[in-house]
């Protein structure tokens, strides 16, 4: 779905909704249309293709600090391949769940995989099209963005605490700073992650969401009392992560028109996705990604 009108306060906002769905052979990417574009590669990995067993299976891409399994290695090999990627050019976020966005260049390559993880960041950029910027996910949300004519790209992995501390506004201040992107040229996009009927949260966390991004709309109260299973929600809500989203790319200069919300749940597409939620923690990752070409 496109061209969806969405509210925002002060004006109508309209942004675009929906994905794109690449299979190539046995691995599958979800891409924003909007980021086609020539001399950019970017997408967000499915589950598919890869040799990962049980509750993993099967193209588990979870990023460990201490390290991946030899099977997560040739998953991101296999990953690696279907992107059109070199793996010898991949770079990983050393993520905390927090805003910290490094710059990043050529002699990064293989940060986090053959080579030592990076500093603790959420959030990466570059202008330098040798290396790819990597993400890992399994429920919070992927923000890419580049800038056309600085010739700059940013990736960030965006958890709920990361987007509560507004990443993706740091990221664009950070391009800003380093390249001297400018906002209104820059295209966002928020990948594949929870979505608001599944994100269910605290009444004072969500309440926090609300006061944060000045919106009341990303706090969606539930209905109190048991749920099917017997379950007391009571003092329950549900947290718009998406529209979360756009607002800090908005803050951050980013013309409405240039930013697209996949709108894909990783909690209810059980076949391409991983869900730490859903699964319990008992679960895999996915990986976003973003290069200059």
């Amino acid at each position: 779905m496109y061209d969806k009108i969405t509210d925002y306060p002060g004006k109508a906002a309209r942004f675009e909704h929906g994905f794109l769905y690449e299979k190539n052979g046995e691995t599958g990417l979800y891409k924003a249309r909007a980021l086609l574009l020539p001399g950019l590669s970017h997408g967000f990995s499915t589950r598919e293709g890869g040799m990962s067993e049980g509750p993993f299976a099967s193209l588990n891409l979870h990023w460990d600090k201490d390290g991946c399994e030899p099977d997560v290695l040739e998953n991101y090999s296999r990953f690696a391949r279907g992107a059109g990627l070199c793996y010898e050019d991949m770079a990983i976020v050393n993520h905390e769940h927090g805003a910290t966005v490094l710059r990043l260049d050529a002699s990064h390559r293989g940060r986090g995989f053959d080579k030592p993880p990076l500093p603790f960041c959420d959030g990466i950029i570059t202008n330098d099209p040798a290396v790819a910027l990597v993400t890992s996910h399994a429920d919070c949300g992927a923000f890419f963005m580049y800038d056309p004519v600085s010739r700059s790209i940013g990736m960030a992995h965006a958890g709920w605490k990361g987007t509560l501390a507004q990443i993706g506004l740091t990221m664009a201040q950070a391009m800003t700073r380093e390249f001297g992107a400018d906002p209104a040229n820059v295209m966002a996009a928020a990948g594949p992650c929870i979505c608001p009927r599944c994100f269910e949260v605290d009444e004072s966390l969500a309440d926090e969401f609300a006061q944060v991004f000045a919106d009341p709309a990303v706090k969606l109260v539930g209905r109190p009392g048991l749920d099917r299973s017997g379950l007391d929600r009571s003092g329950k809500a549900h947290v718009d992560l998406p529209r979360c989203a756009a607002i800090q790319f908005m803050r951050a200069g980013i013309l409405p028109e240039h930013i697209t919300l996949m709108d894909a749940c990783t909690y209810e597409d059980t076949a391409h996705f991983f869900s730490h939620r859903r699964d319990r923690g008992v679960t895999g990752s996915m990986a976003a990604f973003i290069q200059l070409r």
